[in-house]
């Protein structure tokens, strides 16, 4: 019995990125630029790994949107990957927005009327990404530079991930920068309620000296 080779997951699936290819050229099915090339998808398999490992094991254990990541990344579908990741910045941030207080985020985020219609976790999935955003600049729970660098993901997200149509051709290294900026500035990023909420606790206890 001949030993098993071992191979990385990435190489794993390969071999069945090739039998998509395959099956839609027979189907007579666009085929040309719907799965990344080999080369890039090679250049994924041999950087994911570094990424993935560095993050938390409590972060890890609920990312099913970084999870999805990893597989459309692998099945070199990069505009499927983009949307995944964008996915699960949104859900940090509103872990972030929760753990800051709902009634102070969502009265910085909405005005007017509107406002008696958000008041519970779930109305955060009404408000758009764009907002969310400068609302978490706003309250400080993202810096003005993570602020312009997911504005920049936000907007290729909206101009040429999956959601949208387009020709343009994602490349390996323009995905693993954006999950780069991803990781670092919004997943990595584990501020205790306790750090989150004070500023707001500063803010209070001054408004009571005056």
């Amino acid at each position: 019995m001949s030993a098993l080779i071992p191979k990385s997951p990435m190489q794993l699936v390969d071999p069945q990125a090739q039998i998509v290819v395959d099956f839609l050229r027979n189907m007579g099915l666009p085929h040309d630029n719907i799965i990344a090339a080999q080369d890039q998808r090679s250049i994924i398999g041999q950087n994911l790994p570094a990424y993935i490992e560095g993050l938390p094991k409590e972060v890890k254990q609920d990312a099913r949107y970084l999870s999805k990541f990893v597989v459309g990344a692998g099945f070199g579908l990069f505009d499927y990957s983009l949307n995944a990741i964008w996915n699960e910045v949104v859900l940090d941030l509103h872990r972030k927005a929760i753990a800051y207080g709902l009634e102070i985020f969502y009265n910085a985020a909405v005005g007017g009327k509107a406002r008696e219609f958000y008041q519970t976790e779930d109305d955060l999935r009404s408000i758009k990404d764009a907002v969310l955003l400068d609302t978490c600049r706003k309250l400080e729970l993202i810096s003005e530079t993570t602020h312009k660098k997911l504005k920049h993901i936000l907007d290729m997200r909206n101009d040429i991930g999956i959601s949208h149509p387009t020709n343009y051709t994602i490349n390996a290294f323009e995905l693993l920068g954006w999950l780069t900026t991803c990781i670092q500035d919004v997943l990595n990023d584990r501020p205790t309620p306790a750090a989150l909420q004070a500023p707001v606790i500063a803010t209070v206890r001054l408004s009571k000296l005056k």
